[in-house]
């Protein structure tokens, strides 16, 4: 089949700017909503609404309510989880207050931990090649098993002509798809055509050699697909492999959990392709990913609805299987960090609850995040309506600490944000510049060391 170069590059896609930290920003200009969106192919069934556990991990019915937090995506990580009748908040100048299981108080004070250590970053004795670090991750071990995997699949396949490749042949073609990566042409044949040829490409392979091995290439073993309820199963042996090699790499005292999108156009992945609009690449695979603070990723979960931590071969213990869908991502992400102890994970409003910053202190790791006001209930912070009346200034905030050690804070900036903290407190207060409207300047706005140290480490600088 011919396509045509309008066809090919059809429309031009506008391009939108995100900021990295939309909700806590530096202006004040409306903010988009990030919430998920299904595929449009997808059609929304009883199986896929209101269920407690990973399969509400992705999209939702309700979508049209923006809550104030600082990353909006709608997930029914809790029970109460109801937009429609946020929890009333006690406005009683009282110190204290319980939760709903009745055993947390609250009182107006501040937690003071030590400074985790910080993280020096060695440099190398010397710089390697680019083919070098690339194989520090997609190591000979990988292409073995790539060409063992695809020899077996030529063979159950029994197509007409006799298929062997080797591992020499393999890296060839990873190397191929790799530079098509970054040299794009219209079409596969365009690399071999006499007007177009690129001599990086055709010199290396012919173009039918290339084609039977893209038709052909495998990473797992297709007579173990029947019975297993990974939707990820073609490619969870390449997942294991990279991510083995990731957990190697030095890892940073601060961590960050987000979720990351692997762009993917088409339409024949059903509902395994997402949709978050403040990402870059909007459209694609979702990936939960806990990455150091220089943006390295060490380990990733894939989403794939409700089989999504069956599919990761996460043995849940009792205690995360009483989270909520989105804090279990978390607590499998954390349990193959190097040192729990000497380590803070940053994460936004998706991921955070009480319940969740509760198993990580067990667990003596530290949290900051952005939380909802439905998964922090019954405590005495002033509510959300109260703080973004006019009447209360830009850079006022309110705090609570739990008998526990978890901090709980409401400061108002462009927006009112709420976070959850077990690492850093309120003092020392600082300022921040923020752009004012009446004035038409920059002004100083009163900070927590808390919402500074957010701002600093979430999403891997």
């Amino acid at each position: 089949m011919q396509v045509s170069a309008r066809d090919f590059y059809a429309k031009k896609r506008q391009t939108v700017v995100v900021p990295a930290l939309p909700a806590i920003s530096d202006d004040d200009e409306e903010e988009g909503d990030d919430d998920d969106v299904a595929d449009p192919d997808f059609v929304l069934t009883t199986d896929n609404q209101d269920i407690p556990g990973p399969s509400n991990m992705g999209p939702s019915a309700k979508r049209k309510r923006r809550q104030p937090a600082v990353e909006v995506l709608q997930d029914s990580d809790s029970e109460d989880d109801d937009d429609e009748q946020p929890a009333p908040q006690a406005q009683r100048p009282c110190k204290s207050s319980k939760s709903a299981d009745g055993s947390t108080t609250w009182h107006k004070v501040d937690i003071n931990n030590t400074a985790l250590p910080e993280y020096q970053h060695s440099p190398p004795d010397y710089i390697e090649t680019p083919f070098q670090y690339f194989t520090r991750y997609f190591d000979a071990k990988i292409i073995r098993h790539i060409t063992h995997q695809t020899n077996l699949y030529a063979a159950q396949k029994d197509i007409n002509t006799i298929f062997n490749t080797n591992e020499k042949e393999m890296m060839t073609f990873v190397g191929i798809l790799i530079f098509m990566g970054v040299v794009l042409l219209p079409a596969v044949e365009d690399y071999w055509a006499m007007e177009t040829r690129v001599p990086q490409v055709a010199n290396l392979m012919s173009s039918k050699r290339f084609k039977l091995l893209k038709r052909v290439v495998h990473f797992c073993d297709n007579t173990k697909i029947p019975g297993t309820s990974d939707r990820f199963f073609k490619v969870r042996p390449l997942f294991s492999f990279l991510t083995t090699a990731f957990l190697l790499e030095p890892q940073t005292p601060k961590q960050s959990v987000d979720e990351v999108m692997v762009a993917y156009k088409g339409k024949t992945a059903g509902n395994l392709r997402q949709c978050i609009k403040s990402k870059p690449h909007k459209w694609g695979f979702k990936l939960f990913a806990r990455a150091s603070e220089d943006g390295f990723i060490h380990d990733m979960v894939l989403y794939q609805g409700k089989t999504t931590l069956e599919g990761h071969d996460a043995s849940l213990t009792p205690e995360q299987k009483a989270l909520g869908a989105t804090s279990q991502i978390v607590s499998v992400l954390a349990s193959s960090m190097s040192s729990l102890t000497t380590t803070a994970i940053f994460a936004d409003n998706f991921f955070s609850s009480l319940e969740l910053v509760r198993y990580l202190r067990d667990h003596n790791c530290r949290y900051t995040g952005t939380a909802r006001d439905n998964r922090i209930r019954k405590q005495t912070l002033k509510a959300v309506k109260e703080m973004e009346k006019k009447t209360v200034p830009r850079g006022t905030c309110d705090y609570v600490t739990s008998d526990e050690g978890i901090l709980a804070i409401r400061w108002k900036d462009n927006k009112t944000v709420t976070l959850l903290s077990t690492d850093v407190g309120v003092e020392p207060m600082s300022s921040v510049m923020r752009y004012c409207r009446e004035t038409n300047t920059k002004e100083p706005v009163s900070c927590p060391a808390v919402i500074r140290s957010y701002n600093a480490n979430m999403g891997g600088h």
